[in-house]
């Protein structure tokens, strides 16, 4: 796994769209400081009329469409009753095909019987937006735009004899709450894909606490592969 090119790929990411696709209806929207200001339902019509630029097979069941949308690059994909459209400032080159799949699935697995039974609303998926958010923010690594914070006594527990951990360590106990590019700066005499693969091993084991540290999305939504 490339870390440092997941960095420079998420940078990237300005918006991210997933609507119903049969009646246009937004479900959820969240930017990153980009200039699209149209209305997500006016967006989303653009979109599906659009011819695709092109278009690459993820699997059997669903398509991958690169669309030129202004000066951002579209990425689309369906599954079930949903349509994810991601905004980039350039074409991603960390995989994220893989993570859209992943994420549309996911999405018409916790809200597509509603829609099928006819009892979704705007509403519903209000309610749960944070949640969503999280789920969101943990399929595309957007946590690394974030502040990261930890648990001191967590970290107290890991023992290492590998310099590069325990200069991350001592970062960490110093600053309660820091950035990555804080981090890497201030680490730069080390590489700084050793330095990402470490923290996101970090991540993973719930040393680093980031904004997808939600156990009520890590367990009522997580997306259970078996049925998708």
């Amino acid at each position: 796994m490339n870390y440092e090119q997941i960095l420079q790929d998420v940078f990237m990411i300005r918006k991210i769209l997933v609507v119903q696709h049969e009646q246009c209806l937004p479900t959820f929207e969240m930017d990153m400081n980009s200039q699209i200001n149209l209305d997500p339902s006016l967006i989303c019509d653009v979109l599906q009329t659009q011819e695709s630029v092109d278009v690459e097979t993820i699997s059997s069941t669903s398509k991958l469409l690169k669309i030129k949308y202004y000066s951002f690059v579209v990425l689309s994909t369906s599954y079930g009753s949903f349509t994810l459209y991601l905004f980039v400032e350039r074409d991603l080159q960390s995989g994220f095909e893989k993570n859209l799949n992943d994420l549309v699935q996911w999405f018409d697995l916790v809200f597509g019987f509603d829609i099928s039974e006819g009892e979704y609303s705007q509403e519903f998926s209000d309610y749960y937006k944070i949640s969503i958010m999280d789920k969101v923010t943990e399929v595309f690594n957007l946590w690394l735009l974030y502040p990261l914070e930890v648990d001191i006594q967590k970290l107290a527990e890991i023992e290492s004899e590998s310099i590069i951990l325990r200069s991350i360590l001592a970062h960490f106990a110093e600053y309660k709450q820091t950035s990555i590019m804080r981090l890497l700066d201030e680490l730069k005499e080390f590489s700084r894909e050793e330095v990402l693969g470490l923290l996101f091993k970090l991540v993973e084991k719930n040393f680093v606490i980031t904004s997808t540290s939600d156990q009520f999305t890590k367990t009522f939504f997580e997306l259970d592969k078996n049925k998708v």
